[in-house]
């Protein structure tokens, strides 16, 4: 942006058009204070607090210029309050004000007189100056402050995906494992106020519906609905690539209208186009538009357009085609031709022949081209800075321009990624939450329901208890569901202890637990406590155990859960499956370790965390 900026003041200080001094110089200087102020970020609280008392100085410092100098005003520094005027004011009114600033523009200089001869192209370029320098700053600041916002609001995106994948997963939750809590639910009740005939059949549809419940949780990684489209949370990612083709197109189009009028309506002392002439310059400017337009055009993974080099190498000839017959000022398409070059080409090449580009001119100068004939070689001089300097402005825009465009397009690929990331986070957390989670309370509620069945075979008073225990375990379930879609479900260690001894009681396996009194941070003692109960759950699934101890205890530097049974399978060893892939998952978090023993029909599950809350990870 400054490197811009830098270029039109000095395209402004050297100026093409005739002027007897330098007095204009130190006004130039002033109209660029504050946009240079602005496009530095710094201090912005009084452009906050006093954006119209700032523009009207922005300008009176311009139109002060008009007056004092008239006609030997510089052209294009009105651009600067018509940038400001777009980057300051809320759209719509910033194009309305806009609007009225270029009408003013054409009107003032018509009014002081325009600054050289023919009136169509003077007019046109005192309009095509202010819409430039206004087009550049604005679009190259507004661009700026929208890629910083795309880069800002990247985790806002993770955040919006992470929401629809929990939105969509409490959908299929709601439809198969909450559907299913609510068919047990309602087979409990029925039991609860039936006679003993329906009692048994309600309690074996129930522990049915818990085992299918618990069968949906343990799949719900692969029954998980896909990650939904990832959609725009603000609309960034979609108006600034809109914004940079716009802008782009404008300065294209605008410099190439003004390469023709220079050939078909030359300043005084140029050579006037024939016929003949005009209709290669025509084909020729639409050539070069539809070139540059293809260059700047954004591709993801920084992809050039194919062929580039021989679409380079023909703006590059076209560029100085009709130099031979209209001289330097057929040479407007350099800026095109710069642009190209730092858009396609390997720095720091890139730079190398950009200023080779820019070089050219003062060489053509020296070379005394018919509409510079006569004049002296102090402004011949004057005029290929100001050249110069212009088409490396114009050169600067368009590759900043598009560089923008691409960093915009890169980084909403870098925020779609990393959303795609959090996604997959998202769904392995879900997916090892309802695993862990709810498979042992529904395995509790199945097992209890074999037990009540049990007990009123044998007409037990206790079967009443179990059934309301059962449906105590369903609405614990039930909200543990809700909590897993919602977020990950912060659990109790010292209830999940106590529901480890109750349901491993009522599996008839004698326990032992064995506690010191350990000091948790929250995070560590909701992961041991699900590390407990997918224990539990592998247990009541996968072994035929009588005996089972639990001991948690406290070395030197780290917290040990250790969970001992004598029901191990034969033949299995300590192979892993889902459940201790989750365990060995749930302690590296916490910057731990997970190991699994087996002898015999013993089989002993340690997990190991670090002691300190400040240790985990």
């Amino acid at each position: 942006m400054f490197a811009y900026l830098g270029c039109v003041l000095v395209s402004k200080l050297a100026d093409g058009n005739e002027h007897p001094d330098f007095r204009y110089v130190p006004f130039v200087v002033v109209c660029f204070v504050l946009p240079f102020w602005y496009v530095s970020g710094r201090a912005r609280g009084p452009w906050l607090r006093w954006p119209w008392l700032l523009l009207l100085a922005q300008c009176a410092v311009t139109y002060l210029g008009f007056a004092v100098f008239q006609d030997r005003w510089v052209g294009g520094v009105s651009g600067l309050l018509g940038g400001l005027v777009l980057l300051v004011v809320r759209s719509p009114w910033s194009w309305w004000l806009f609007g009225l600033l270029a009408g003013a523009e054409i009107s003032v200089w018509l009014v002081v007189g325009l600054p050289y001869q023919p009136p169509v192209n003077a007019a046109y370029w005192v309009l095509n100056v202010f819409g430039n320098v206004s087009v550049g700053l604005f679009g190259l600041t507004r661009l700026a402050s929208l890629v910083e916002r795309l880069e800002s609001t990247q985790d806002v995106l993770a955040g919006a995906a992470v929401m629809a994948q929990r939105l969509a997963t409490a959908n299929d939750v709601r439809t198969t494992i909450m559907r299913r809590l609510e068919q047990l639910g309602e087979h409990v009740r029925n039991a609860l106020t039936h006679g003993p005939v329906a009692e048994l059949t309600e309690l074996r549809l129930a522990g049915e519906a818990a085992r299918a419940a618990a069968a949906s949780a343990r799949h719900i990684v692969t029954e998980m609905p896909a990650p939904p489209e990832l959609g725009s949370t603000d609309g960034i990612e979609r108006v600034t690539p809109a914004l940079v083709r716009r802008i782009v197109a404008a300065v294209v189009v605008l410099y190439g209208v003004q390469y023709l009028l220079n050939l078909t309506a030359p300043s005084a002392g140029g050579t006037t186009a024939s016929v003949a002439t005009t209709a290669p310059a025509v084909l020729v400017a639409v050539t070069m538009i539809l070139l540059q337009l293809r260059h700047a055009r954004f591709r993801p993974g920084g992809e050039l357009p194919p062929g580039w080099p021989w679409t380079l190498g023909a703006q590059a000839v076209l560029s100085f085609v009709a130099y031979p017959v209209f001289g330097v000022a057929s040479t407007g398409f350099l800026a095109f031709l710069g642009g190209s070059i730092l858009l396609l080409i390997e720095r720091p090449l890139r730079w190398v022949l950009f200023g080779a580009v820019l070089a050219s001119l003062p060489m053509l100068t020296l070379l005394n081209p018919a509409d510079l004939a006569g004049l002296p070689f102090r402004f011949q001089l004057q005029w290929s800075v100001y050249a110069a300097s212009t088409l490396g402005g114009a050169g600067l825009l368009v590759y900043g321009l598009s560089r923008f465009n691409r960093t915009a397009g890169e980084l909403d690929i870098a925020r779609r990624q990393l959303a795609l990331v959090a996604v997959t986070s998202e769904r392995l957390r879900i997916a090892q939450d309802a695993h862990d989670t709810l498979g042992l309370g529904l395995s509790t509620i199945a097992l209890k329901s074999d037990l009540a069945r049990t007990l009123l075979e044998r007409g037990d008073p206790r079967a009443h208890r179990e059934m309301v225990h059962m449906l105590h375990l369903a609405r614990t379930v039930a909200s543990d569901a809700e909590s897993i879609v919602q977020s990950a479900p912060a659990l109790d260690l010292d209830a999940e202890i106590a529901t480890a001894r109750d349901v491993l009681t009522t599996a008839g396996v004698t326990t032992t637990i064995t506690r010191t009194d350990i000091p948790l941070d929250a995070t560590t003692e909701s992961e041991l406590a699900a590390v407990l109960r997918e224990a539990i759950t592998n247990i009541l699934r996968h072994s035929a155990a009588r005996e089972c101890r639990i001991e948690l205890v406290r070395g030197d530097s780290q917290v040990s859960l250790v969970i001992d049974n004598d029901g191990a399978p034969s033949g299995r060893g300590a192979a892993r499956g889902h459940g201790l892939a989750n365990i060995a998952a749930r302690a590296a978090r916490m910057g731990g370790s997970m190991s699994t023993e087996a002898d015999g029909n013993r089989f002993i599950l340690a997990t190991y965390v670090p002691a300190e809350p400040g240790a985990t990870t």
